[in-house]
């Protein structure tokens, strides 16, 4: 493609050094993919990429787009914000058959992975090809590839739909992350129905308050990004937004009088069932996923669907046709002894406060949680999640998640300080020991919550991803315990 079609549909204040080039990759890397490239200069809280630019030029790069005039031979296209071009070139350069693909989008502190891959599920189960991007990676079909981003930066992402375009995949449901909204990297999307799970305390080490935060959810529920919108109103952020929101919308709740309300339910460790009223009518709904904040998931996902079009009782057998997984969310481990092992994501407050109410509900013995905080991260709620597990479980075992470049003694002194009831805990740095430990004092009908990374298979520490799985963990421990039975 050639400057002159990329420039067609975007904004720009000037050109310097204007040669209408061929462009043959894009890219915001000065090191990566540069021969014949245009490349983006991003500037970012510690990077500013205009520092990088005559890296990239001598690298190949064969234009740039810039938020200043730099001194450098090439052409330069001048705008008010690199990010925002950067999302309507890549559109442009990626381009797909808009009319074969409809796009759902989930955002929300807790619940967007779960909520996908239900209305993944539903979906595929109504016979269509449905592609996924989202933390547990991008799915073209049952075709996975890994992901290293919630939401992909605009490259990488319209690259992805356009793939998923020439594979005739007929919609696309994407989580969307606050800081994807914030930066511009969905700008060039329009999504036929979007949704919001919650909004509580996460990411303010960048938004700085809990206010920023709910406005960069509150810009994707407006008609710049989308048609129609599900909001969960059960918690005062996302009910604020409800009044900011210009699109047709529809409220869910569990608590409140609602579009889509929950009338009784009943839960139990491998299902939910539940009578549902969705604008007066009522409905029942059985999923092999338990937990009210999961019943919440599953009604948004049940929404998305009917707001595309399809029956609800369509919907509803769909639903049924199979066990729903959803990689490291309340996921029960076979063991060979009588006590039980869940293993879960959650990592904010909110979060860890609904895992361990919902296993509240349904343990017959004790609940010994093991769990930390990300380093590098919102060290506010580092004490509040210590306060919420000793409340919550019977036993706590406190020690790393990913660390990455703080001392991981220290966050879990951070941890410590929201902990009052001394002999409900212990502090032990390494995972792999402190999941061993609680799995060794764990009882007949007791339940180990390993919580805070999920599916994911690696330990961040300074700056290195090293291998590691809290599934590994729990698999070598009764290996090990079943060789010393035999011997």
């Amino acid at each position: 493609m050639n400057l002159q079609q990329i420039l067609q549909d975007l904004s720009f204040k000037g050109v310097k050094n204007y040669k209408n080039v061929q462009i043959d990759n894009l890219t915001n890397s000065s090191t990566k993919d540069t021969s014949n490239a245009l490349y983006f200069c991003l500037k970012g809280s510690k990077v500013d990429g205009h520092d990088y630019a005559e890296e990239a030029v001598n690298n190949g790069a064969v234009c740039l787009v810039v938020e200043r005039y730099l001194d450098l031979p090439v052409t330069q296209i001048l705008v008010d914000n690199s990010r925002l071009a950067m999302s309507t070139i890549s559109a442009k350069f990626y381009e797909f058959d808009k009319s074969q693909i409809r796009f759902i989008g989930v955002t929300g502190t807790n619940g967007k992975t779960t909520t996908s891959f239900i209305t993944r599920h539903i979906l595929q189960n109504l016979g269509k090809r449905v592609g996924m991007i989202g933390t547990e990676g991008i799915y073209i079909g049952d075709i996975k590839l890994p992901a290293t981003l919630t939401t992909p930066d605009p490259i990488q992402l319209h690259k992805i739909i356009h793939d998923m375009d020439q594979n005739n995949i007929e919609f696309v449901v994407m989580e969307v992350s606050a800081h994807a909204i914030a930066l511009n990297k969905i700008d060039s999307i329009m999504y036929d129905v979007v949704g919001l799970t919650n909004i509580t305390q996460d990411h303010l080490d960048y938004f700085n308050t809990m206010e920023n935060y709910a406005r960069a959810k509150a810009e994707l529920f407006t008609y710049k990004h989308a048609q129609k919108a599900i909001i969960n109103i059960d918690d005062k952020y996302t009910r604020a937004i409800l009044k900011k929101c210009n699109i047709d919308v529809k409220t869910l709740s569990l608590k409140r009088v609602a579009d889509i309300m929950v009338e009784e339910s009943e839960l139990d460790i491998n299902k939910t069932e539940a009578v549902i009223n969705i604008d007066g009518k009522h409905y029942m709904l059985n999923t092999s996923l338990t937990g009210e904040y999961n019943l919440a998931n599953t009604l948004m996902a049940v929404n998305f669907c009917a707001s595309l079009g399809f029956e609800i009782t369509d919907i509803m057998q769909a639903l049924n046709k199979s066990k729903i997984n959803v990689p490291g969310r309340l996921n029960l481990l076979t063991t060979p002894t009588k006590s039980m092992v869940v293993i879960d994501y959650a990592h904010t407050p909110d979060g860890i406060e609904k895992v361990l109410s919902t296993l509240n509900q349904i343990k017959r013995g004790d609940i010994i949680v093991v769990f930390g905080c990300g380093g590098n991260r919102d060290n506010s709620k580092r004490a509040e999640m210590g306060k919420i597990a000793t409340n919550l479980a019977d036993y706590v075992v406190i020690t790393s998640d990913n660390p990455r470049d703080e001392n991981p003694y220290q966050i879990i002194a951070d941890i410590n300080k929201g902990i009052s009831k001394q002999n409900k805990h212990v502090n032990i740095e390494n995972r792999a020991s402190a999941i061993n430990y609680a799995l060794a004092i764990a009882k007949e009908n007791d339940i180990v919550a390993i919580l805070g990374k999920g599916n994911e298979a690696y330990q961040e520490i300074k700056g290195e991803k090293q291998p590691f799985s809290d599934y590994k963990v729990v698999e070598d421990y009764f290996n090990k315990e079943q060789e010393r039975l035999i011997k």
